[in-house]
């Protein structure tokens, strides 16, 4: 039956310069992108040689491989393992259907699309006249209807938190605007999807979510974004302190402050901050590397305080060696 396991989307075109997530949606599946001819064709190729192999017709070396590349295919390829799996279980060879059925299974069940579950649900063992199979044809049509119910009653209860959302049939851009003024069991769902996606635009919705009116919210966003920004490099924090959006750079401050870096010249940068919250966060990280001196600015500072404080600040570093 189903696991909650959720695969990672893969570019098959290596060439293709546009993410997966970014194109126009497919027809069938909302939470899916549509497919060039040549991607189609790279993922029946996979399936082919996984095939193949698998009932004896190569070396051990050539299954291990192309059981690789299958398992490597993302949740895009779905549609092709489900017309793959029916041919395979009208087989007389057992492990092809048993493997694709293991490989469908999986990426239905992290599924949140009502209208894959669906078509899943009225394909799979479509055709299949051999009788082998019937028990794996039917565990995967049962856990299509599980999946789909229990889908449904999650995306009943996101809409009765506030106005109809549902992140899995959503590009990054429209998840993004939608995390700025979600309530919190609605930006909970956008969080859950856009980890799943692993995104270069992460980063952006979680600093959406961190900046959110609404306080239960707001502290969803950041906590998540503390949680990705515990995860990166002092380089990569380093760039971040920089940000354009005030909770980065709050929150890459102070994961600074807990990991004790010494990056006394940007924090100090950091004091004459537009935002108030980054200016006290920056403050309290330089307290804590200064093993407790403490020269301000206070909260609400003015420009001349705020002047003063970056003064002394810049003469502390100085005198620990620093530039």
């Amino acid at each position: 039956m189903f696991t909650a396991l959720v695969l990672p989307l893969v570019l098959l075109a290596a060439d293709d310069s546009r993410r997966l997530d970014d194109r126009p949606r497919h027809p069938l599946a909302p939470s899916l992108p549509t497919l060039t001819k040549q991607e189609e064709a790279r993922i029946d190729a996979i399936i082919d040689r996984f095939i193949a192999a698998d009932i004896g017709k190569t070396d051990p070396a050539t299954l291990k491989k192309a059981t690789t590349e299958l398992n490597r295919l993302g949740p895009e390829a779905i549609f092709n393992l489900i017309e793959a799996f029916n041919r395979a279980a009208n087989l007389e060879h057992s492990c092809p259907a048993v493997v694709l059925g293991k490989k469908i299974s999986l990426i239905l069940g992290g599924s949140q699309d009502v209208e894959l579950l669906t078509f899943a649900k009225e394909n799979i063992g479509l055709d299949v006249t051999g009788k082998r199979h019937l028990a794996t044809v039917k565990d995967l049509q049962v856990g299509c209807m599980l999946r789909r119910t229990a889908v449904l009653r999650q995306q009943a209860l996101a809409a009765r938190a506030g106005p109809a959302l549902f992140p899995a049939t959503m590009a990054m851009p429209e998840m993004i605007k939608s995390a700025e003024k979600a309530k919190a069991p609605q930006l909970r769902l956008l969080l859950a999807e856009a980890e799943k996606r692993q995104s270069p635009e992460l980063l952006k919705l979680l600093a959406a979510g961190a900046a959110n009116p609404d306080p239960e919210a707001q502290k969803l966003g950041r906590d998540a974004l503390a949680r990705y920004l515990e995860r990166q490099r002092p380089d990569q924090l380093k760039a971040l302190l920089q940000h354009e959006r005030p909770a980065v750079r709050a929150g890459a401050a102070g994961v600074v402050a807990s990991r004790n870096l010494r990056f006394g010249g940007e924090l100090i940068d950091l004091l004459d901050d537009p935002d108030t919250t980054v200016q006290q966060v920056a403050r309290r990280a330089l307290v804590r590397l200064s093993r407790g001196a403490d020269y301000g600015p206070g909260p609400g500072a003015d420009s001349t305080a705020r002047a003063a404080a970056v003064a002394q600040w810049r003469q502390w570093w100085v005198s620990e060696g620093q530039r």
